[in-house]
This record gives structure tokens, C-alpha cells and sequence, in this order.
């Protein structure tokens, strides 16, 4: 009797390093009455349903937060992209064949190999500004409006980034291809 209760104690507990032991599957009863089995996924939605809810103040920081660096990766990548494609342009186009768009899709490939580089940069001159989410728990991060705020800042800041970045179009002029 003492080995039957020392396995089904033994069976029902976590490893030291969170990996689940031989315990009992989800939904079986365990009669020592030792251990209740509740999904991560569950307690996750039960505590994000019993959190309050943030103020306006902190959406506006988590959407500001969120706008201000892409709006940095939307300018670099529209700038870069524009500069190296027209550059490749016209400094290979008089060897080779090539078309605008393949001279842009060159152009987008240095852009996005100098966005990747300069990610971090990018992120430590926001937080050299003071960039920061605004203090609220995780379970308020998990909220749809905070989410909302996010990616909605986030698809804003990509936007304004990509239009302004496109500011060299206004520098090229179409007489240096004529010629």
C-alpha cells in the first residue's frame, strides 16, 4: 500500500527543471488528491479575462513606443532601398542589361542587409530618448486593446517611415538617364 501511494506521489510531481514526470493525463483523477492538473494556455486566459483594463494614457505610450522606431526602419529601408537601386541603376545599367525593377530589387537587398544591421542601433537611440513601455503587468500586455495599440503603432510608424523615406525620389531627375 505505502509503494502504491509513493508512486502516484512520485508520478504527479514536475522535475526540478519543469519537465513533466510520468503524472497523471489531463482530466484523469489522482486519488492521492496531491495534484491538479491545469493548463498553461487556461490559467494564461483566466488571468488576462481578471486583468484591468489599461487607461488611454498607456495605450497611447505602448502605440508610441511601438510607431517611433518603425518609423526609423520605414525611412532607412524606402531611403537606402531608393539611393542604391537608382545608383545600381544608372552605374551598371550602361555594362548590362538591366531593368528598373531588378535594379530595385538590388537596391531592397542592401537595404534590407543595412536594416539588419542597424536594428539594435535603431532600438538604443529610442531608448536613448527614453522610449518606454509603460508599466503595467503582462497579463494587461495580453489584452486586445493593448495589442491593438501595438500593431496599430507599429503599421503607422512602417507607413510615415516608408513616405518619408522615399525623399530622394525628389533628387533624381529623369535628364541624367536621357543622357
Amino acid at each position: 500500500m505505502w509503494k502504491e501511494r509513493r508512486q502516484l506521489a512520485v508520478g504527479s510531481w514536475r522535475t526540478r527543471f519543469g519537465r513533466l514526470s510520468n503524472k497523471t493525463p489531463l482530466g484523469a483523477v489522482d486519488p492521492s488528491g496531491t495534484f491538479c492538473a491545469v493548463p498553461d494556455e487556461w490559467l494564461r486566459k483566466k488571468l488576462v479575462e481578471a486583468a484591468e483594463p489599461p487607461t488611454a494614457g498607456q495605450l497611447y505610450q505602448i502605440f508610441f513606443v511601438n510607431a517611433v522606431p518603425f518609423i526609423a526602419f520605414g525611412f532607412l529601408d524606402n531611403f537606402i532601398m531608393i539611393s542604391a537601386g537608382e545608383y545600381i541603376e544608372s552605374s551598371l545599367g550602361h555594362f548590362i542589361t538591366l531593368s528598373t525593377m531588378a535594379a530595385a530589387g538590388f537596391g531592397n537587398t542592401i537595404s534590407d542587409i543595412i536594416g539588419i544591421t542597424t536594428a539594435s542601433y535603431v532600438e538604443d537611440i529610442c531608448q536613448m530618448l527614453g522610449l518606454k513601455q509603460p508599466r503595467i503587468t503582462a497579463a494587461q500586455f495580453e489584452l486586445k486593446s493593448s495589442r491593438r495599440a501595438s500593431s496599430w503603432g507599429r503599421i503607422i510608424g512602417i507607413t510615415l517611415g516608408c513616405l518619408i523615406g522615399m525623399c530622394p525620389l525628389w533628387f533624381i531627375s529623369d535628364e541624367d538617364k536621357k543622357e
